[in-house]
C-alpha cells in the first residue's frame, strides 16, 4: 500500500467512524474503525521507514499503533533531514485537518440521516 493510498484509507476510516458516532449500539463498530485507523497509521509508518532506511525502535512502533497523533510528529522530526522537516510537519498538519474534516463530514451525514 502506497503512502497516499494509506492516508486515503485513514481518512475514509475516520469518515466511517464519524458516521458511526452517535449511532445507538454502534460501539463495537466504532472500535473496529479505531483499530483500522491505528493499523493504517502503522502501515504507513512501516512503509515510510523502510523506504528511508530508518531503524524502527520497538517503543516507537508501539507508540505509532497506540498514540499516532503524538508519535508521527516525533518520527517525522527524527527521519527527515533538516530541510525536509518543515514540509513534512506541514503535510502532517494538513492530513490531521483532512482527517478531522472527514470525521466531521461523517458526523454531519449521520445527523442528516437521522
Amino acid at each position: 500500500m502506497g503512502h497516499v493510498r494509506a492516508l486515503c484509507w485513514v481518512a475514509g476510516s475516520l469518515a466511517g467512524a464519524g458516521l458511526l458516532d452517535g449511532g445507538h449500539g454502534a460501539a463495537g463498530l466504532h472500535q473496529v474503525a479505531g483499530m483500522a485507523v491505528s493499523y493504517l497509521c502503522f502501515a504507513w509508518y512501516r512503509r515510510d521507514s523502510d523506504a528511508r532506511g530508518f531503524a524502527r525502535p520497538r517503543w516507537l512502533s508501539v507508540g505509532m499503533a497506540g498514540f499516532a497523533v503524538g508519535a508521527i510528529p516525533y518520527y517525522l522530526l527524527c527521519s527527515r533531514t533538516e530541510a525536509e522537516r518543515g514540509a513534512a510537519l506541514a503535510a502532517y498538519a494538513g492530513c490531521l485537518a483532512a482527517a478531522a474534516f472527514a470525521a466531521w463530514a461523517g458526523i454531519a451525514v449521520r445527523i442528516g440521516l437521522a
